[in-house]
């Protein structure tokens, strides 16, 4: 049997695989892969870097828009007193609009970050919301009670009863302790509400005095009793009583209106000048003095004129039922609706024209003569009307224009032929009613004694015709 040849192994048992062993050991840093594994953990850190900093901005943006949603939820809650309502409109409003922009994001952690900020956002908005809503309470506690002492001061100065009066002072001090209490405002300011009350009600008793007998001594009277002085400065004093003074003053002197009384606003006038509290500070001071003169030479000055104002408002207002008593009568010559000669459509339209011309020439003498007696005017009224009656008695409506010579306003028309007549019969007998007396009268065309001075109509009027029948 052959021999199997056996071997001594010289080496270890290995599990490495098969290959070319060099011997040799090298470093893991030293190899080109291992020297980029510091870069690309780099590269990867920037990756997730700039990835969160994408959302960030992202959510921010979102963010923004919710916030402007925010603030204008907050600002139309802002006059709301109750918090608690202004806070549920808030969420009832927001919520939704939170959802809609959420439900836009796909992004899962672009989504949790907008939760958060809104959750923060609305923390913020709460707190606004409280605060407003305090202030708002506060405004409109404040417009309340101002309004109740408003209101109360009235119904106090509308009164002289002096038991209301003390039901109201009563009711004031009431209402000054609830607000001081409610509002937690301390002693000091309920003692300060107390004399702002107790000024108010001695000042509206002041100026009810005003205008009475003794009204400066009944008010040192009062001021006294109360130790005003206590409460109410002499300079707040003298400030009230001085517009109290004026306002009286300047409602009885309305230059030329005949209700006015410039006698009673000159003494109350003297009164407020010597005036003075009962503690010897005089209402008219420091710069009320200045004010006070221009006041007392007003008040003098409009006394002088007032007198002969209210006697021409009076003329004129007798003056103008007068003139309109002579246009009817006027008006009435021509047309009549219960006279069947009178009533057609021609002699109203006469009637009207006669009216219109009677009317214009009444302003111009007005104008004209602004110092005019009552008799004056009244004999002009009656003149004006018994010519235009002259010159549209027997005239075709038609036939009647301007009274101006010039545009012929308000004048017959005649031509040369009808002048020569009426010339004629002048010269004849001067003294007998003729038409060219009246329209000289009209137009102005009178002597020194207001007598028509027809020769100088003619001059002007047969220059006129002369020239209208060439054109």
């Amino acid at each position: 049997m052959p021999k199997i040849p056996t071997y001594n192994a010289q080496g270890r048992i290995t599990a490495e695989g098969p290959g070319v062993k060099t011997g040799i050991q090298i470093s893991p840093r030293s190899s080109v892969s291992a020297a980029l594994v510091p870069a690309i953990n780099e590269l990867a850190n920037y990756s997730i870097k700039k990835r969160d900093n994408t959302e960030k901005l992202e959510a921010n943006k979102s963010l923004l828009e919710l916030k402007a949603e925010q603030q204008n939820i907050i600002e139309s809650q802002k006059d709301n007193p109750n918090d608690e309502e202004a806070i549920n409109n808030y969420k009832t409003k927001f919520t939704p609009i939170l959802e809609k922009t959420l439900s836009t994001i796909k992004n899962r952690r672009v989504k949790e970050l907008i939760k958060q900020g809104a959750d923060l956002e609305n923390s913020e908005s709460i707190y606004h919301l409280k605060t407003n809503s305090f202030k708002a309470y506060e405004k409109q506690s404040v417009k309340v009670y101002n309004d109740k002492m408003n209101i109360g001061v009235n119904k106090y100065k509308a009164t002289d009863n002096p038991i209301l009066k003390v039901k109201y002072k009563q009711e004031f001090y009431r209402d000054a302790e609830e607000f001081n209490k409610e509002h937690m405002l301390g002693t000091n300011d309920l003692k300060k509400r107390k004399e702002a009350i107790d000024s108010v009600l001695l000042l509206a008793d002041a100026d009810s005095f005003i205008g009475l007998p003794n009204a400066e001594q009944q008010i040192n009277n009062l001021d006294q009793s109360l130790k005003g002085d206590s409460f109410l400065s002499n300079e707040d004093f003298n400030k009230n009583i001085y517009d109290s003074y004026v306002a009286k003053i300047n409602s009885l002197a309305v230059e030329g209106d005949p209700g006015a009384d410039y006698d009673e606003a000159i003494r109350l006038t003297n009164e407020l000048e010597k005036f003075k509290r009962y503690n010897g500070g005089a209402v008219v001071s420091g710069k009320r003095e200045q004010s006070f003169a221009v006041l007392k030479e007003k008040i003098l000055g409009e006394s002088i004129r007032h007198e002969g104002k209210v006697e021409k408002i009076i003329q004129g207002n007798r003056f103008f039922e007068y003139s309109k008593g002579q246009e009817k009568i006027m008006q009435a010559t021509f047309y009549n609706a219960l006279d069947a000669s009178l009533n057609k459509g021609a002699n109203k339209e006469k009637a009207f024209e006669a009216g219109q011309e009677y009317n214009i020439r009444i302003d111009e003498y007005l104008s004209s003569n602004p110092d005019a007696t009552y008799p004056e005017q009244q004999q002009f009224s009656r003149e004006l009307r018994m010519n235009i009656i002259n010159k549209y008695q027997d005239i075709d409506v038609q036939k009647i224009t301007a009274f101006n010579l010039t545009s012929n306003k308000y004048n017959v028309v005649r031509e040369a032929d009808d002048i020569k007549k009426l010339k004629e019969q002048y010269d004849t007998d001067p003294k007998q009613p003729n038409m060219l007396k009246t329209l000289a009268k009209l137009n102005g065309y009178v002597d020194k004694k207001g007598n028509p001075d027809v020769g100088a109509l003619l001059n002007d009027y047969i220059p006129i015709l002369q020239q209208r029948e060439q054109n």
